[in-house]
């Protein structure tokens, strides 16, 4: 067969292509995800009902870089309704870790707060 046809020789050099390519999308990715702003976290640490129509939350907000942040709490009653809603600005510092307390006036009694989302802010 091979006097009649020919010997088909078998491509080694698709294997290490393939491979480099591979190992080359791997990096960028890798590189790219490094060097990706970090994002603005924060953890609702606490909250405190202190009246029918009164609630302190308390926020601690990290930021890697001294950047302006706006954070959305509410507070919610007991049939899971948002009696309360509130926007704070998180001026920019140069800690990592801020702590932030904030009043929430509600239309009747809270049971709980609740931390809605933390953004960087212009």
């Amino acid at each position: 067969m091979d006097a009649r046809y020919g010997r088909r020789t078998p491509r080694r050099w698709i294997l290490p292509i393939v491979a480099t390519f591979g190992i080359a999308a791997i990096v960028v990715w890798a590189a790219w995800t490094a060097f990706q702003p970090r994002p603005v976290r924060a953890v609702l640490w606490g909250y405190e009902v202190q009246s029918e129509h009164r609630v302190k939350v308390i926020l601690d907000v990290y930021r890697p870089e001294p950047l302006a942040v706006r954070c959305t709490v509410y507070a919610q009653a007991a049939d899971h309704a948002e009696v309360g809603r509130r926007t704070i600005d998180v001026p920019p510092g140069s800690a990592e870790k801020t702590r932030v307390r904030a009043y929430l006036v509600t239309e009747r009694r809270a049971v709980n707060g609740v931390l809605h989302d933390c953004q960087p802010h212009r």
